[in-house]
Formats: C-alpha cells, structure tokens, sequence
C-alpha cells in the first residue's frame, strides 16, 4: 500500500490542496490512497472551503508520501507545539514536499538544515531569515525532500511524486488527463524540470 496524506489546517490555500489531490488521486491502484489529514475533523481554507479530514495529523508517521500546504496558515502552525509535535517526518523512508509557504514549516522541523529550497515570493524574507538559500525555480528537491514554489509548481511537486513512485510512463498518462488541449510544452516543461532535479540528487526514475 503507498499512502499519500496531504496535511491540511485553518486558513490553508485552497488551489494547493485541490491540484495535487485531484491529480494524485487519478492514479488507479488497489494499493493507492490519497487523504487529507488535520488536527480537527474539519479545516477551512483561506477561501472558506470546508475540508472533512479523513484521518488525524499525527498519522503521518504510516505514509508514505507526505504533503504539507501553504496558505497564511502555515505561519499560524509555526507557533503550534502539538501541530509540530504530531506532524513526525522521516526522510529516511517518506517523501516530503512542502508548497509556498509550507516550507516555512520544514525549516521549523529541521528538514531543509543544510538545503536550498524554493518557496512563495510572500515567505522569501522569512526563509532567508531563518538562513535558508533560496533557488528561484518551481521545484528544488534533495532526496527525498522537495519543495516548491508558487501555487501551480504543485503540478512540478505531483509529477515528482509520481515519477517516484509510479514512473515517468504512469505519470505521463495522468498528466494528459489533465494537460491544456494542444500545449505540447506543458508535459515536456515539467518533465524536464522534475528530472533535472531528480538526476540531481542522484535519485533513479522508477
């Protein structure tokens, strides 16, 4: 079973919970679950968009791909003891990717100690605050931590999960699902960025 939870609180932004569910949830495997985790039952997003959560935050240690949101939220958690005690990360074994602002909270938890990363333009000033050397692309990743920048990098972020987890072939055919009609480049910009950073870290395509 690989177990997908994408991490979700109050005041979350709305497009960085619906374009990486929407997507990863076409996969079409017995052994593929997508779900939305919290500290409560429910979260409203930035946008008022109420979101049932299937299961509680600190059931992230089970996953196997970990996907925490931006959103002005994100600043409120950074302040949060439980919410940073329960949301228990291993890189070792996990997949993490963190949007915009959601890496605000990987550098809180340690992860990005000694990586650059990328983030939304709104957060720069406190990344590099808290000594994180920014890139300017869509997708940095190291191992198996990414991080994107910007509401639509979550396409960049989805594609490198899926590369990793079911291959460029797989992730191609859920991409077209999805892809602008006639946009040739559309796939072919991701792929090449994802597997640049991919190759980067020395991390084989599956």
């Amino acid at each position: 079973m690989t177990l997908l939870s994408i991490v979700v609180f109050d005041d979350f932004s709305d497009i960085d919970l619906v374009l990486p569910w929407d997507i990863l949830s076409r996969v079409k495997r017995h052994d593929w679950k997508v779900q939305v985790v919290g500290m409560g039952s429910t979260h409203r997003s930035t946008l008022g968009m109420l979101v049932k959560t299937d299961e509680r935050l600190n059931s992230v240690a089970h996953s196997d791909v970990v996907i925490i949101l931006g959103g002005e939220g994100s600043r409120v958690r950074l302040n949060d003891p439980e919410f940073l005690d329960d949301l228990k990360l291993d890189p070792q074994r996990q997949l993490i990717g963190a949007q915009c602002s959601g890496a605000l909270i990987l550098e809180r938890l340690g992860l990005l100690q000694g990586r650059t990363a990328t983030t939304t333009p709104f957060a720069v000033r406190e990344m590099q605050a808290a000594g994180v050397v920014l890139q300017q692309r869509p997708l940095v990743v190291h191992g198996n931590v990414a991080t994107a920048g910007g509401c639509l990098a979550s396409l960049y972020m989805t594609a490198w999960i899926l590369f990793r987890c079911i291959g460029v072939a797989d992730a191609k055919q859920i991409f077209a699902e999805v892809a602008p009609v006639g946009d040739d480049a559309f796939w072919a910009v991701i792929e090449r960025a994802v597997t640049a950073q991919i190759r980067a870290t020395n991390v084989p395509n599956p």
